[in-house]
């Protein structure tokens, strides 16, 4: 999830801040809270990443 604007409340995570980007992997979910208005980019990949 990138946050392309405003700022969010990530459960777990505490607030996040426009510009700031956070992977999920094996989640259940997680509450996200805008703060103020926000703007969120969100998208699933199904490739593993080789290191």
């Amino acid at each position: 999830m990138f946050v392309a604007r405003g700022t969010v409340s990530l459960e777990g995570a505490g607030e996040l801040a426009t510009g700031d980007a956070v992977r999920f992997t094996a989640t259940g979910g997680q509450q996200v809270i805008a703060t103020e208005p926000a703007e969120l980019l969100v998208w699933e990949m199904h490739a593993t990443i080789a290191a």
